[in-house]
């Protein structure tokens, strides 16, 4: 994943698993879990990363390029969190930018980009210009191609609702199980394979479910500090819920009302499980729709991966590339629509920076 693309036949060959390559890479990840499960819960809950931000049917080979890179972390598909969320990771990078001659603009909005044999220039909303040898692009390559003023790739439509939770104590649960013990990993919900597949087919019908399949995550009993010690010591909880198949095109008539009708579901879904409703324990909650993934930080259709994402290789007989190159030399994709996406991961920008840097060096 950090060295430049191989083509798909040099990493077919380099991985040298035929079988496992069959079944991740040229036959619908559904197809290959029901031959290998036959309860429906394991199913689903197997099959949740694969279209989890991703609006596709298992039945579809777009599911198995979400489902590889959900699990491709750390060699073992672990996931991590930075102590103090991403805000603090943030909070790390940013004195050694500065201090490495960085200038962080915010709140700098970008109205034109334009490239000549010169360089790259910006042109910001308050007329101000901004000239560079290159351009690093992190934003999706739809909103690129509107700037530079060339034909955009299709937005399609991001798939995900994000419903954020602060909550007085965390909920008992009807199985018994310690809730502390339930919500420290992954807690699933409603997500029987059968249950996902006729979910995306509602969604497809333009059909807001009335239980929505959920994967929630509860990020306080890992690491407390991301609340006040006074919150952490009166037993609060933060519960970060994603609803799955939940596409843009659900809230574009009426995108409040779409909410409360996704929230209704969504909740409905973690109720079933628990002793006591959901409701009665929640301090303060926060829903986002794609729609407003989109108004808030510009991410078209709310697509959290720029773009459909692409399997991590390019076809035989292309050309070598790093997979973040545009049609000019001097711009380049260091965020999630590169070919091999995923923002959090960092490898965008760390194939960006070796692509300009091979660039110099020639």
């Amino acid at each position: 994943m950090l060295t430049p693309l191989l083509t798909k036949s040099e990493l077919k060959n380099l991985i040298n698993m035929p079988k496992v390559w069959d079944y991740l890479i040229e036959r619908p990840i559904g197809e290959i879990i029901s031959e290998r499960f036959a309860n429906d819960v394991i199913k689903g809950v197997i099959a949740t990363d694969a279209p989890i931000g991703t609006f596709a049917s298992v039945s579809d080979l777009q599911a198995n390029i979400c489902f590889l890179y959900h699990l491709i972390g750390n060699g073992t598909g672990e996931w991590k969190v930075p102590k103090g969320g991403i805000g603090a990771l943030v909070g790390e990078l940013h004195p050694v930018a500065t201090q490495s001659g960085v200038d962080i603009r915010v709140n700098s909005r970008v109205t034109s980009v334009e490239s000549n044999s010169a360089g790259v220039q910006l042109t910001l909303e308050d007329g101000s210009q901004i000239s560079s040898k290159y351009l690093l692009s992190n934003v999706a390559p739809q909103v690129l191609a509107k700037l530079r003023d060339k034909p955009a790739p299709k937005s399609l439509d991001g798939s995900q609702l994000k419903i954020n939770i602060l909550l007085t104590k965390l909920p008992e649960l009807k199985s018994g199980i310690d809730p502390r013990l339930a919500f420290a990993g992954t807690f699933h919900a409603h997500e029987e394979f059968s249950v996902l597949e006729d979910v995306y087919q509602q969604a497809k019908g333009g059909a807001m479910p009335s239980r929505i399949p959920i994967e929630m995550y509860c990020h306080t009993l890992t690491d407390p500090s991301i609340l006040s010690p006074e919150l952490h010591e009166a037993g609060y909880h933060t519960l970060t819920l994603f609803g799955l198949h939940t596409p843009a095109a659900l809230f574009d008539a009426d995108n409040k009302a779409a909410k409360q009708a996704a929230l209704t579901a969504a909740l409905a879904s973690l109720n079933d499980y628990l002793v006591e409703l959901i409701e009665d324990l929640i301090a303060a909650i926060e829903i986002r729709s794609p729609l407003d993934i989109e108004a808030e930080i510009g991410l078209p259709r709310g697509d959290i991966f720029h773009k459909d994402l692409s399997f991590p290789f390019r076809q035989d007989g292309s050309k070598p590339s790093w997979g973040v190159e545009t049609d000019d030399s001097r711009i380049f994709i260091c965020g999630a629509g590169a070919i091999r996406g995923g923002g959090v991961s960092g490898i965008p920008g760390h194939s960006t920076a070796m692509a300009v840097l091979e660039i110099d060096q020639s």
